[in-house]
């Protein structure tokens, strides 16, 4: 698996990495959104649904698929972990 950069930006609702621009979410206005993918955000923050575990449900088989997890309960369990972390999800 690729090594990914420190410095590259992750998605603040799906913890994506964005190394590309293009990967991007996008504003109401059409302008580039830094902190959000262009799949959870791709028509302005303001817009995006979902829950928490949603997004669980949504991401443990893509990283299953990807062989970041071995199987669906270890990607819930790190998903469960890791995306309280990110800012869309964190409690104020």
């Amino acid at each position: 698996m690729k090594e990914m950069n420190p410095n590259t930006p992750v998605c603040q609702s799906c913890g994506m990495p964005m190394s590309d621009p293009n990967e991007y979410g996008k504003n109401a206005d059409g302008t580039a959104n830094t902190k959000y993918c262009i799949y959870c955000c791709p028509k302005g923050a303001e817009n995006m649904s979902g829950t928490l575990e949603e997004m669980i449900d949504f991401c443990a088989p893509l990283e299953v698929k990807l062989g970041l997890h071995p199987d669906e309960a270890a990607a819930r369990a790190a998903l469960a972990a890791y995306l309280p972390t990110l800012e869309r999800w964190k409690k104020a």
